[in-house]
């Protein structure tokens, strides 16, 4: 199977997306406190986010491996379909 590189900026759009996906998950992690503080009822589970980590890396990392698999699946059956022979197709038959 012929190696696939993404292209840089492809490269760069991806890490701006991840970066702005973190950003707005702390934004409204940081909203959800904010309204959390104005209710005096409300339990502090601050201390326990410690408890819950390995749990998600464990789904972030299950996650992250189906949409590879996905992704691999997907170029392996595309691999023999024809669609790379398109790069040698002569639209036109040589001028005789």
């Amino acid at each position: 199977m012929r190696s696939f590189r993404f292209p840089q900026f492809t490269i760069f759009l991806m890490l701006a997306c991840f970066v702005t996906l973190l950003a707005a998950i702390g934004l409204a992690a940081e909203m959800s406190r904010t309204v959390q503080m104005t209710y005096s009822g409300a339990p502090n589970l601050q201390p326990m986010w410690w408890a819950k980590l390995p749990g998600l890396f464990a789904m972030v990392f299950v996650m992250l491996w189906t949409v590879g698999a996905i992704g691999y699946a997907i170029l392996f059956v595309l691999q023999r379909s024809g669609l790379h022979r398109l790069s040698t197709l002569e639209p036109r038959p040589p001028a005789q």
